[in-house]
């Protein structure tokens, strides 16, 4: 997708990017989707680079994120809840299994009602960085407040958040623009206001309730 072939460095890499990225870009009137599939193809192309450089380094660069999400992955299936891994296969398909698995990305996590406040914690508890390739997040019907909300601020790639029915308040309105990549959010009812609502960017899908249910 970057027009890339081996032997390349990260500087190669950086500025294929950099002239894919301005033709793609959606302010260029690109197609979204495109451009986060090009995002990704930057990101597996400097990992390759990374790990071609020296194995050692990069496995022990992803041991702690993987690790990391691991304990995510077991505690929301501990309770009842449901994750979503990206697998690496570009990596397995080079290297091995053993290899790729460090590489794996968790992209969703739905835990919903009370239970949901546990595994909130632990994700408060982590680098944004070992977090970063979360997409989707529902934590619907916990206990989350506007202060819990900031925390979450970090995980720049959210593209769906669903927090209805939670005590998240006057902050919901300002969390729209901290996602760039946002196009579903569900918030309390009476969370966001007409003017809010208003002025919403329209990538943005916006569902007000008290309850979650499957339409997110």
């Amino acid at each position: 997708m970057l027009g890339l072939m081996p032997p390349v460095t990260e500087e190669d890499v950086k500025q294929a990017y950099f002239v894919k990225a301005k033709a793609m870009h959606p302010d260029r009137g690109g197609d979204p989707e495109q451009f986060i599939l090009l995002q990704r193809a930057f990101e597996e192309a400097n990992e390759y680079v990374r790990f071609k450089a020296g194995k050692l380094e990069w496995l022990a660069s992803k041991i702690e994120a993987y690790a990391q999400q691991q304990e995510v992955v077991s505690e929301t299936i501990e309770r009842g809840g449901e994750v979503e891994m990206e697998e690496a296969d570009w990596l397995r398909k080079s290297f091995g299994e053993d290899f790729g698995h460090v590489a794996d990305r968790l992209v969703a996590l739905r835990l919903r009602g009370p239970a949901a406040d546990d595994v909130f914690a632990i994700l408060l508890g982590f680098r944004a960085e070992s977090l970063k390739d979360l997409a989707r997040l529902d934590l619907s019907g916990g206990a989350i407040t506007d202060e819990g909300l900031l925390q979450l601020k970090p995980l720049k790639n959210l593209r769906s958040l669903d927090l209805r029915g939670t005590a998240v308040g006057k902050l919901a309105a300002e969390a729209i623009q901290w996602f760039e990549h946002l196009e579903f959010l569900g918030l309390p009812a009476g969370s966001v206001g007409l003017f809010a609502r208003m002025t919403m960017p329209r990538r943005v899908r916006l569902v007000l309730g008290d309850r979650a249910d499957d339409a997110g």
